[in-house]
């Protein structure tokens, strides 16, 4: 039987972690997240002080485009393990998201932009959850399962690496040179990571599924009533906790420039330390994904994540908010560099739908978290979303503590059979 062609030119490096497919991948996610840096830090602010939009508004465009990422995601990422090749579905997506981001760079009109950021910036997004999809397969066929987190924690790393420089060049572009240029600017990169789809990844062979007798393929098995339980909790966790970190991500730029009178583009270079500082906590968590549970270091994210919000509620100072960045960068490192792996776990063999749950668990939280900060700063202001932001936290660390991995349920089902 021949080995697939990209097989032979990958054998002789000895870690599955560094060999050409896996390298490609990290570049091309670090170039797909410089895109996010670009376009999402500074959508809020270009809605508001741009276009000139009330806080409501704002937080109706973000809702939006949560609720419709919720769909397509749900709905692209299981057809998509279905496709004998992802590549095509990242193309598509990467020239959506080229035509959202022109529009954005030519118009002022807030229908027109909060209708192409609905319809076609959320769907440009599904671009990222499938090249997770993609990792996920080749993490399942090459790489040891003890190491997969490890991968992973990689992985998200790109994006961290790509938020250090992204969002302090989309603020000062849109600062210094206008909203077209730094939109134009990501439009064309988004070309550039749909040509990197196809130059830099090679076509993964056919997964081996399970045959009958006759030679038929045979279905996964489908999921016990108690791992959908902790799929449940999972996604109602990540969920408030990916929501508190997207109505931080709205409110923060509003609250440095109307309550503190710092200049927007602070928020730029406060985004970038702390993508910096949080990808040493993304390959640390991974390290240790084997030696402690999954779901014990995310809860610690999120003891983090309480210590960050409380901090920034009462901080009145630039440099209180960066000395608070190393919370953020806990929070976020250890969050991104092993959600995927918690869902994974749960989920063996079904690489779309994983990714695909897990990434909807952003857009569910971005959906609330959107319209969470349009009520609460339309009526109190942006400063107490922060507040709010604190009690979510707490109710995700509690959910978390009712998690069990597949190996607690494993053991569970067996000694309930004994």
């Amino acid at each position: 039987m021949m080995r697939p062609s990209f097989l032979p030119s990958v054998k002789s490096v000895s870690s599955p972690l560094f060999r050409p497919i896996a390298l490609g991948l990290y570049l091309l996610f670090f170039t797909a997240g410089v895109v996010g840096a670009l376009v999402l830090p500074t959508f809020s602010l270009f809605l508001a002080k741009e276009i000139g939009v009330r806080p409501l508004l704002v937080g109706l465009a973000f809702a939006g485009i949560a609720l419709a990422s919720i769909g397509y995601n749900h709905w692209l990422g299981h057809w998509s393990d279905k496709l004998a090749d992802r590549r095509p579905l990242v193309i598509m997506c990467c020239l959506l998201g080229t035509l959202a981001c022109a529009i954005f760079a030519l118009s002022r009109n807030y229908w027109l932009v909060a209708f192409t950021a609905v319809f076609l910036l959320s769907l440009s997004m599904v671009s990222f959850s499938q090249i997770m999809a993609y990792s996920l397969d080749y993490a399942e066929a090459e790489i040891p399962t003890e190491r997969i987190p490890l991968f992973n924690a990689i992985m998200r790393a790109q994006i961290a690496f790509a938020w250090v420089a992204g969002p302090p060049a989309g603020f000062l572009l849109a600062t210094y040179f206008g909203f077209d240029v730094s939109y134009g600017i990501a439009a064309l990169l988004y070309v550039l990571v749909a040509i990197a789809s196809v130059k830099l990844l090679p076509r993964l062979p056919q997964k081996n599924k399970p045959v009958n007798v006759a030679g038929e393929r045979v279905a996964l098995p489908l999921l016990s009533p108690s791992i959908k339980q902790s799929l449940w909790l999972c996604a109602i966790a990540f969920s408030i906790l990916w929501g508190v970190n997207n109505a931080y991500l709205i409110s923060l730029p509003i609250h440095l420039k109307d309550n503190l009178h710092l200049d927007a583009y602070w928020m730029g270079w406060v985004m970038g330390t702390t993508a910096a500082l949080e990808v040493p906590f993304m390959l640390l968590a991974g390290h240790y994904a084997s030696r402690f549970r999954l779901i014990s270091l995310v809860r610690c994210a999120g003891i983090a994540a309480l210590l960050l919000y409380i901090g920034i509620y009462f901080a009145n100072e630039l440099w209180h908010l960066f000395v608070l960045q190393i919370f953020n960068a806990i929070f976020i490192g250890v969050l991104a560099g092993l959600g995927v792996s918690v869902i994974q776990d749960l989920m063996p063999g079904r690489s779309g739908g994983a990714s695909a749950l897990y990434t909807n668990t952003t857009h569910i939280g971005n959906l609330l978290s959107s319209l969470m900060v349009g009520l609460v700063a339309d009526y109190y202001g942006y400063h107490q979303v922060f507040l709010v932001n604190i009690l979510l936290v707490f109710v995700a660390i509690w959910v978390f503590g009712k998690v069990k991995t597949s190996r607690e349920l494993a053991q569970s089902s067996g000694s309930c059979s004994d």
